[in-house]
């Protein structure tokens, strides 16, 4: 809602009095000042009042006092004098004079800026039944009797509800900060009650019982000693647990040096100038409000806010009858226990009096809050499971945006996009942070290139020649590897080419080199590669499998994801097979060759079991699918709880590559295989590679493998990169156990909506500036765990998606007026 600022000054000029106005609003937004003649005729009508106020309430009939010491007004009148009409007539003059002179052509503009505010408020809101404008005025002290409050704006807008007015007050003073206890706290002061009756007062407080604390202080006619009263008063202002609410409800008036005073006991009184370095502590320790439900409180409510800081204030201009304060107060708590902020209480208390102006005439005009202009209005909040979940449940527009998120983050083209984008960032942190893995590469990539197909003359790679498969094997069983991966599916006999001179002399060429690397001392072991295909499981040919040396494992895998381990698929991972026969190789003390009469998986299922292991679980069990991740998979096409690839590690900390002519060369320049335990996948790095179809085993190059190939020369060139890579990867995730686990986005959604639930219902922000700071901060500490986590817990927590939470759902919250 908008709120202006109106200073009013009255000056004098050519020998006469003017007044000056300047309104302004939002940011540095104002009208040019304009100056109109002060009017004299409204200061004889607010005269005429004020005597024909006083004189009403010192005769009329209703049995009981004003709530202050009121000196004489006037003369003396025969009580045949109608009060009461009296009264009216310089009531109706008083205002039709004070909206007069607020009529002057000089200040139209001050009134069109107010009434196009308002056509928007109300075409915007129409439906709103709190709409309002805040005109928060500052006036000089000659001007402060007038009855700002009822000035007739809000009779030009038939919609607008009204035009709340209020007196500001400046103060240096840093203002109250609110202590937001489970109830808020409230301090009843009753004071010296002669000639008064204090008893529907107090009744009146317990409308407030059920959703405040109240403590009350009342003078006693037993008590003697009326300065351990005075001292009991102070030291209840400053307890310790600090108070929200300061009631006063007593005798009080205006002072010259004091400011003012507050009789609490008969003939015994508190200065304001008593009670400050109380005052001042119940301020730091949350006192939002003081009302003083007595006479002539304007300069005690500007001081409680110039010169303690409290907020904002509610006093009367003048003095008011007791049965009239009564109402008032019984009024205001009402609408302050329909969780109504105090202005708008104050108004519906002044609007009731107004309705009982037969009885009470004219006291409407007497009530003002004053505030200071940064001020948030005081108000009850709900309490209870039923006001919290109303306090955090979304509004339509939210609803439909948080649904839409959700719906969103589960697109999964776009989840790939966000993850691959993700793990780019996490490459970064890695290089700037120097977080990268110094373990040598436990994968040796011997890659057939282009370049190994011209120096091979293979002009066809489609099938690949089985003989250059054969010596690249002879070559590494010669360099003493131990467990050779062969990235190729050797499902289908050479014997069927078109130019049938092979007659599968290839096939069984390829089978006799695996046999004799298997059948060497400490001889290699191999898996071979197998696809599913039309309910069919396309295996190595027997002319090439060995039986107690090579074993088949599924090259299915997509290039983010890991291949996990599934009970209701008999194959296992190509890469999974690879890390766990190194792992047994280095701890089971098996050695090859087996024995020829059983397979190399039979016999490795047999050691395994004397552990109490399978090849199944031979790993980590994250290398498994797990129940709710295949649920999602097969249910609803999601990804749940998948393992990652972790592009994020460069891939030369990966595996290590060599092209196959340079292995097959006499000397060769690669390791030593004798004495190391890399695992060995052979693989294309060719445009034609593919099982079914021609380049199916190239990729778009993942954002962070781009990232890391642009570190290099050498390597910055290319555009794609290839199967036998994702499979290296997934080797060294398997054989370190590198498993980087992604939370879903939509868990996340529902995670940070929940969390900031909490949040709004159970924290109340200062300022919109202590919204922004903790938003900031905790996107920022949040963001840096977060990828801090990928790499030292392997969790993969999203960003992106919390962060809109907290924009579209906690922020609109949190910024919203109390």
């Amino acid at each position: 809602m908008p709120t202006y600022y109106l200073e009013v000054e009255k000056i004098e000029a050519q020998s006469r009095f003017m007044c000056r106005f300047l309104l302004s609003w939002g940011k540095n937004q104002r009208l040019p000042v304009v100056a109109i003649a002060y009017s004299e005729s409204l200061a004889t009508s607010y005269s005429e009042w004020q005597s024909a106020y006083l004189n009403y309430y010192r005769n009329v009939a209703l049995g009981e006092s004003l709530r202050g010491r009121v000196q004489g007004s006037g003369s003396f009148s025969p009580s045949t004098v109608d009060w009461y009409e009296k009264l009216r007539e310089s009531e109706e003059r008083l205002l039709r004079e004070f909206n007069f002179w607020l009529r002057s052509p000089e200040l139209y503009e001050l009134w069109e800026e107010i009434k196009r505010s308002a056509r928007l408020i109300s075409t915007q809101l129409a439906k709103s039944t709190s709409a309002h404008i805040d005109l928060l005025i500052t006036c000089s002290e000659e001007l402060s009797c007038l009855p700002w409050e009822v000035w007739k704006l809000q009779d030009e807008f038939a919609s607008l509800d009204t035009v709340r007015i209020a007196r500001t007050v400046y103060s240096n003073i840093e203002l109250s900060i609110p202590q937001y206890h489970r109830r808020p706290r409230l301090l009843a002061i009753f004071g010296d009650e002669t000639g008064l009756d204090f008893q529907h007062d107090r009744v009146a407080m317990q409308i407030l019982s059920g959703l405040a604390e109240i403590h009350t202080i009342c003078w006693e006619a037993n008590t003697v000693d009326r300065i351990n009263q005075k001292q009991k008063i102070c030291e209840a202002i400053a307890d310790e647990q600090g108070w929200d609410i300061l009631f006063f409800t007593g005798h009080s008036d205006q002072t010259d040096f004091t400011v003012g005073k507050l009789l609490i006991a008969p003939n015994s009184s508190l200065t304001m100038s008593d009670i400050e370095p109380y005052l001042q502590q119940a301020k730091k320790r949350g006192l939002q409000i003081a009302i003083f439900n007595s006479c002539n409180g304007t300069a005690i409510a500007s001081w409680s806010i110039s010169k303690v800081g409290i907020p904002q204030a509610i006093a009367m201009r003048e003095p008011i009858h007791n049965q009239a304060a009564q109402s008032f107060l019984v009024q205001f708590l009402k609408n302050l226990a329909q969780y109504q902020d105090v202005h708008t209480s104050m108004l519906g208390a002044c609007r009731y009096l107004q309705e009982s102006r037969l009885l009470l005439p004219s006291v409407y005009l007497i009530p003002s809050l004053f505030r200071h202009p940064d001020a948030q209005l005081f108000q009850l909040l709900p309490t209870g499971w039923k006001s919290i979940l109303r306090r955090i449940a979304p509004n339509p527009l939210q609803a439909i945006a948080l649904s839409s998120l959700l719906a969103i983050s589960c697109i999964p083209s776009l989840q790939e996009w966000m993850l691959d984008s993700r793990v780019w960032l996490q490459a970064i942190y890695r290089q700037q942070t120097q977080r990268i893995p110094q373990a040598p590469p436990p994968v040796l990539l011997v890659q057939i290139d282009e370049a190994s197909l011209q120096k091979a003359a293979i002009a066809d790679p489609s099938p690949m020649d089985r003989q250059y498969l054969a010596k690249l094997v002879d070559r590494l069983a010669s360099q003493k590897a131990q467990i050779i991966g062969i990235d190729y599916l050797l499902d289908r006999s050479h014997r069927n080419l078109k130019d049938g001179k092979d007659n599968g002399q290839s096939d069984r060429l390829l089978g006799q080199s695996l046999q004799n690397g298997i059948n060497q001392k400490d001889g290699a072991w191999f898996v071979l590669a197998s696809v599913y295909s039309e309910g069919n499981w396309l295996e190595t040919l027997p002319e090439i499998a060995s039986k107690n040396g090579t074993v088949d494992g599924h090259i299915h895998m997509s290039v983010q994801y890991l291949p996990l381990v599934q009970t209701d698929v008999p194959k296992l991972p190509f890469a999974y097979l690879l890390a766990g026969l190194h792992r047994v190789r280095q701890t089971q003390n098996l050695r090859s060759p087996l024995t020829p009469d059983a397979s190399l998986f039979t016999q490795v299922s047999d050691r395994l079991s004397l552990y109490g292991k399978t090849f199944r679980n031979l790993l980590s069990p994250t290398a498994q699918m797990q129940p709710v991740t295949n649920f999602a998979q097969d249910e609803i096409a999601q990804s749940w709880l998948h393992p990652i690839v972790d592009f994020s590690i460069p891939p030369d900390r990966i595996y290590q590559t060599i092209p196959a002519w340079q292995l097959l060369q006499d000397n060769p320049q690669i390791l030593d295989l004798q004495n190391s335990s890399q695992i060995v996948i052979i693989s294309a790095n060719y445009s034609e590679a593919g099982v079914f179809k021609q380049g199916e085993d190239s990729f778009v190059q993942p954002a962070a493998i781009r990232y890391w190939l642009q570190q290099s020369a050498q390597t910055k060139q290319r555009e794609t990169y290839t199967g036998g890579e994702v499979q290296a990867y997934a080797v060294h995730h398997f054989l370190r156990d590198r498993y980087v686990v992604p939370i879903p986005d939509s868990w996340m959604i529902l995670l940070s909506l929940f969390s900031g639930a909490i949040l709004v219902g159970f924290w109340q922000p200062r300022s919109r500036r202590q919204v922004y700071i903790l938003l900031s901060m905790s996107f920022s500490i949040y963001t840096l765990a977060s990828i801090e986590i990928y790499i030292s817990g392997g969790i993969l927590l999203p960003i992106v998606f919390p962060a809109i939470v907290a924009i579209v759902y906690c922020a609109p919250k949190f910024m919203k007026p109390s």
